[in-house]
C-alpha cells in the first residue's frame, strides 16, 4: 500500500513538472483539473506531493496541494468518495469575517459532483459563512451523531458533517444525495495533505 502511495506521488510530480515545461506553467481561471486561483498569489502554484501527500479522491490531490498553498490553514482532502464522483473545483477564497483583521484566514472551498445518480458533495474548511453551518445543523431532525474525522471527532447530519480541527478551523461536509453511510466513510477518510 505504501509503495503505490510513494509511486502514484512520484507519478503525479512528473505530470506537474511535464505541465509547466510544456505550457509555462498554470494560469488562467479555475477548472477541473486545472489550476486554482487565489487573491493573494494570481494564478494558481504547481506544489509537489511528498511521499506522506495523501492519494485525494477523484484524481483532487494536486489540486489540494495547490490550495495548501494558499491556505494558511491545515487543508483536508477526501480519500474516499462513491462511485461516480468527478471533481468540478477547488478554490481558496480569501474572506474578511466581522470583527477579525483583513484579509482574515479565508476558506478552501471543493465542490464534487456525481451525474447518475445525481449527487454532490462540497468541503469547506478555514472561516465558513454561518449560513453554511446552519444549513448542515439543521439537515436533521433529531440529535447528530459522532464520526472520525483524520484523528479528532466531527458531528454527522443528514447531510453533512461539521468538525473543529486542532488548530481551531472548521471543516464542513455538505452534500445532496448522498447517504449518512456514504457521509461517514467521507469524513474517516478526510487526510491532511501537508504534515
Amino acid at each position: 500500500m505504501k509503495a503505490t502511495a510513494i509511486v502514484a506521488a512520484l507519478l503525479l510530480a512528473l505530470l506537474a513538472s511535464a505541465c509547466i515545461e510544456d505550457g509555462g506553467g498554470p494560469s488562467g481561471p479555475t477548472t477541473p483539473g486545472g489550476p486554482v486561483s487565489t487573491a493573494a498569489d494570481g494564478p494558481g502554484r504547481t506544489a509537489t506531493p511528498e511521499a506522506s501527500t495523501p492519494i485525494c479522491a477523484a484524481d483532487s490531490t494536486q489540486r489540494f496541494l495547490e490550495a495548501q498553498s494558499a491556505a494558511s490553514f491545515r487543508v483536508y482532502c477526501p480519500t474516499f468518495l462513491p462511485a461516480g464522483f468527478a471533481l468540478e473545483e477547488v478554490h481558496f477564497e480569501e474572506t474578511v469575517q466581522p470583527g477579525t483583521p483583513a484579509p482574515g484566514p479565508g476558506s478552501v472551498v471543493a465542490t464534487f459532483k456525481r451525474d447518475s445518480p445525481a449527487a454532490s458533495v462540497q468541503f469547506i474548511q478555514g472561516r465558513p459563512a454561518l449560513s453554511v453551518i446552519t444549513d448542515v445543523r439543521t439537515s436533521s431532525e433529531g440529535p447528530p451523531g459522532d464520526t472520525d474525522y483524520d484523528g479528532f471527532e466531527g458531528s454527522l447530519f443528514d447531510e453533512g458533517v461539521l468538525a473543529r480541527s486542532p488548530d481551531g478551523f472548521t471543516h464542513v461536509i455538505s452534500s445532496d444525495a448522498v447517504t449518512t453511510d456514504d457521509l461517514e466513510q467521507i469524513a474517516a477518510g478526510m487526510q491532511a495533505v501537508a504534515p
